[in-house]
């Protein structure tokens, strides 16, 4: 073993001990209760994030809906912040509509009852002179399950195989796909 070796060994063994050459017993204690600060702070993550989402800054409602998109990208459940996501599918900022729909093609088919609330929103974005936005609105119309919007999503398809834009009309063709699946 070179010096090096020894000192680091020496260094690791003594945060290890305490300062009287014992183990500190302070850490076995830390455990429970820094077990419970990750909770604590889980919980108060999300509370932040409802306040982030229902703030009026469209910078800090991006942030949070990038973080609630990380977090079930990790795998973590966030369909306790569904309310707060659906108010923001109203939002101007397309980049906060896009995390938006993606969260609630994730999270639609467990919250019916609040996912239709979103579906006026969906059909005007289908009227929408922007093909991106008509397209997106209904890959997302598409991809809710919810048996009760079924003639509205043949609706949508139907007017969508006519559109100008190549790009809807592929989007409806895929969407036909996804109401027969």
């Amino acid at each position: 073993m070179n010096i090096n070796e020894r000192s680091l060994t020496t260094l690791s063994t003594m945060s290890a001990q305490g300062s009287g050459g014992t183990m500190n017993h302070s850490d076995e204690q830390a455990e429970p209760s820094s077990t419970f600060s990750i909770f604590a702070l889980d919980y108060k993550k999300h509370e932040d994030l409802k306040q982030m989402l229902d703030g009026n800054k469209d910078n800090l409602k991006l942030e949070a809906m990038r973080r609630i998109i990380g977090m079930i990208a990790k795998g973590k459940d966030a369909a306790d912040l569904f309310p707060a996501v659906v108010k923001n599918v109203v939002s101007k900022n397309m980049e906060v509509k896009k995390l938006v729909y993606v969260y609630l093609m994730r999270y639609a088919e467990e919250q019916q009852d609040l996912a239709l609330l979103s579906i006026a929103t969906f059909q005007r974005g289908l009227k929408d002179p922007n093909q991106l936005i008509r397209a997106s609105a209904l890959r997302v119309l598409s991809s809710i399950r919810v048996p009760t919007i079924v003639t509205i999503m043949m609706l949508a398809i139907r007017e969508a195989v006519s559109d100008m834009s190549p790009y809807v009309r592929k989007t409806a063709a895929n969407a036909i796909a996804k109401l027969y699946a």
